[in-house]
């Protein structure tokens, strides 16, 4: 009887949670009924940069972005580190305050810290199924002071949905991808010491194509890649998939650097190039 009950007050919280949904739009939810349940928000790091609007600020969706955007172990982090882009808040951290409480939110869970990263991925999915453009809308969502410093560099977007609602929604952003193959992908992740890199459960190679499974296989038997980066490109592969943006070409401010046979520093110097470009049109 304790369970039955216990059931039926999550079902009629869930209940009252799709109400309040369907009378508001999803930035006005998180607004009233996210933003205030949320402890210490690592955007406070970024004076520049709001969760609610000020009279001395204007939607981030309007302003002139650079975003370097990529799936995980392509070079994004290093990137961002050699252009020395410290001024905007990351995917992560946007992830922090408004995608995963979000969805917390929605269940009806606890508004907690989440550090496990297929259950990340997991609640940015559920953010994306209930907000039209995920995480690239979830950028949207901030407000940038006028007077912050240009440009504004970030990494903030990925997969084909996040990108095209992006590219088509925000003229003014303008879109850099680093691509890079699966395989190389694993052999960076498996190298890497990011205490950012949590996971706990193992991965088979399922997930990968049939083609790449038998030299995937040789290299987790010879040590190259490991079962913890198997685990999170296949939790980020069922939200993003395995490869770039497939019709990146019919977007003038998309574009795409092919990084597998670049150094680190050499793809940071083609960013700066990108940068000193005009978009194409």
């Amino acid at each position: 009887m304790a369970r039955r009950s216990q059931s039926r007050r999550r079902e009629l919280k869930t209940c009252g949670l799709t109400s309040i949904i369907v009378c508001m739009n999803p930035h006005n939810y998180y607004i009233r009924q996210v933003l205030p349940g949320l402890g210490t928000c690592p955007l406070q790091r970024y004076p520049a940069t709001s969760l609610l609007p000020r009279a001395d600020s204007r939607p981030l969706g309007d302003c002139a972005l650079l975003m370097l955007v990529g799936l995980t172990g392509c070079g994004k982090s290093t990137t961002l580190a050699q252009l020395d882009a410290g001024g905007m808040p990351s995917r992560r951290e946007v992830a922090d305050c408004i995608a995963i409480p979000y969805a917390q939110s929605l269940a009806g869970e606890a508004l907690l810290p989440v550090l496990d990263r297929a259950r990340r991925f997991e609640y940015t999915r559920r953010f994306a199924q209930a907000v039209p453009g995920g995480m690239a809308a979830a950028f949207s969502w901030l407000w940038l002071r006028n007077d912050a410093q240009k440009p504004l560099l970030t990494e903030g977007i990925r997969g084909d949905t996040e990108l095209r609602f992006a590219l088509g929604c925000f003229p003014r952003w303008r879109v850099v991808e680093l691509a890079l193959p699966p395989l190389q992908r694993l052999r960076r992740l498996s190298g890497r010491q990011d205490e950012f890199d949590q996971v706990d459960e193992a991965a088979d190679l399922d997930f990968l194509p049939r083609e790449l499974q038998t030299e995937a296989r040789r290299l987790l038997g010879r040590g190259e890649i490991n079962r913890r980066a198997l685990a999170i490109v296949r939790a980020e592969a069922q939200n993003y998939g395995l490869h770039a943006f497939a019709t990146g070409q019919d977007y003038p401010n998309y574009q795409r650097l092919d990084v597998a046979r670049m150094t680190p520093e050499a793809v940071t110097q083609a960013v700066r190039d990108l940068l000193a470009l005009p978009c194409r049109r």
